[in-house]
């Protein structure tokens, strides 16, 4: 068996591995065949030929196959092969060194427990790669600097077939640590073997590097101390300081003010919960970031209103390590609950207050979130600003934020009258059907037109009824803002319930309900 590669690309020219057999026995062929097609998804084998000239068979497989080894990719699609690539890392190590020993071999293990082809490539790092290097930290260990590293690490070319420095990496902040002494120990290396060179994880080890003027040896990981207080990140993905942020938002208490002692300090307590680089600044927000108020319900305590939030609210900004508005949240639909504040309740206020959430997707049975309080300028009503869960129309809590169970309902018994099938019980049990709605997603049951089905055809018989396919030119109802269709031309199955065509039977009931 010869392995071969037909190399082209996309559509017609299309790369594959032609699998050639030294031999003309059918038989032989047949058995390979068959054991190939068991073992892969049939995407992968693409069909059979013959050599014209040795008689020879040929199978056609997806590009699977290393050109170097011969033997099949460990990552198919991205056409890594972890038995060439360790092959190249110990090739490639007599082309670098940091000049100790015991400090290549720790960085040749790293390299050679790489099994994918996002791993990291641990490397031996020139000091001079490194930028704008600021000591953040220190202990009796190591000393702590944050830095940029001018190219950045490698990262594996599918097309290339090898590991290269791209634009993406280029100019990376870094953390140093910097070991507190000339005479490396195990203290160095059991702190490196902390970090992982697993790309999903947070904890990522990029090399080590060493201080030509200190000899001081460097591990270098991703960015996980904050610049500012030299602590590790409460998350260190999104490069967010749960103690800084806490400190700025103390900061910032001066430059606002509700002109309410206990409205500040409800805001104020609420902006200190935050433990999540997602969690919503509630803030104090002046009445005229609001336009297009409409009022949705009222009561003798509570007005409802509808409105549209010029800026909208402050996310967190990970590259810059700060909170700030973006375009994305600029003119947010947003609810207005406004309340007659008096003295005597005043606590309903805020209780009513607490019981909304700044998580992202709420907590504790609090769904609805809260971005902070305003107040009338006109009336002195305070209000709270939340996010839009209320249908403009009945004032009643929204589903998945644009769909209201009771308003749509009160659509399809609006709609019983445009349509019939011609028969009392088929209506009642369509009727019935549709009023269980309970999501946006659920199925509209409905009236089908029989002139909506093309291509029927038989395709199987029972002792009670014969089954057809279908295509259904129309197709079923989507909620999407409202109600429409978007996938027509689906293809059905019309299951016809034998002695239904004059009398509806229970049976026939019973078999629509429990479909």
């Amino acid at each position: 068996m010869v392995l071969l590669q037909y190399v082209q690309q996309y559509g017609k020219n299309k790369k594959v591995t032609l699998k050639c057999y030294n031999t003309q026995d059918i038989t032989e062929f047949f058995n390979e065949d068959n054991e190939y097609s068991m073992l892969y998804r049939i995407d992968n084998l693409y069909g059979l030929s013959q050599n014209p000239d040795t008689k020879d068979y040929i199978m056609f497989l997806e590009d699977e196959y290393c050109e170097n080894c011969g033997k099949q990719c460990t990552h198919i699609v991205e056409k890594w092969c972890e038995l060439c690539e360790i092959s190249y890392l110990k090739k490639n190590f007599t082309n670098w060194t940091s000049g100790n020993e015991k400090i290549n071999n720790f960085i040749q293990e790293f390299q050679l427990r790489i099994n994918n082809y996002t791993d990291i490539i641990v490397e031996w790092i020139p000091y001079n790669q490194f930028d704008n290097i600021k000591e953040i930290g220190k202990n009796d260990l190591f000393t702590i600097y944050s830095a940029i590293w001018k190219n950045g690490q490698l990262n594996y070319d599918k097309n290339k077939r090898i590991y290269k420095r791209n634009l993406k990496n280029q100019n990376e902040i870094v953390t140093l640590k910097s070991f507190n002494s000339q005479n490396i120990t195990e203290e160095f290396f059991n702190e490196g073997n902390k970090y992982s060179i697993y790309s999903h994880q947070d904890d990522k080890i990029y090399g080590v590097s060493q201080n030509p003027n200190t000899k001081n040896y460097i591990i270098v990981i991703q960015e996980r101390y904050c610049e500012n207080c030299g602590n590790e990140y409460t998350d260190t993905f999104h490069k967010w300081c749960k103690s800084c942020q806490i400190s700025n938002l103390k900061k910032n208490f001066t430059n606002w003010t509700s002109k309410n002692e206990k409205i500040d300090k409800f805001i104020q307590e609420m902006q200190l919960k935050i433990d999540c680089y997602d969690d919503t600044i509630v803030e104090w927000i002046p009445y005229e970031q609001f336009n297009n108020i409409k009022k949705i319900n009222k009561d003798d305590f509570v007005t409802i209103c509808s409105a549209i939030w010029k800026n909208g609210q402050l996310n967190y900004d990970e590259y810059k390590k700060i909170y700030q508005r973006n375009l994305k949240n600029n003119d947010r639909k947003i609810i207005l609950k406004f309340h007659k504040l008096q003295d005597h309740n005043t606590d309903e206020f805020f209780n009513e207050a607490n019981e909304y959430s700044i998580k992202i997707y709420g907590d504790n049975n609090r769904d609805n979130k809260i971005y902070g309080i305003t107040q009338n300028p006109d009336t002195n009503e305070y209000i709270m600003v939340i996010e839009n869960k209320y249908c403009e129309k009945c004032s009643e809590n929204l589903h998945y934020y644009t769909w209201c169970k009771t308003c749509q309902l009160d659509n399809l018994k609006n709609n019983f009258i445009n349509w019939t099938s011609g028969n009392k019980k088929i209506d009642e049990l369509i009727q019935e059907m549709q009023l269980k709605i309970n999501d946006k997603l659920d199925t509209i049951f409905e009236w089908i037109p029989f002139n909506q089905f093309n291509k029927i055809e038989i395709i199987g018989k029972g002792g009670f009824a014969i089954v057809y396919s279908a295509i259904w030119k129309d197709g079923p109802l989507f909620y999407k803002e409202k109600f429409r269709r978007t996938s027509g031309n689906r293809k059905v199955a019309l299951k016809c319930l034998h002695n239904s065509s004059q009398n509806i039977t229970d049976e026939f009931i019973n078999e629509s309900i429990f479909s």
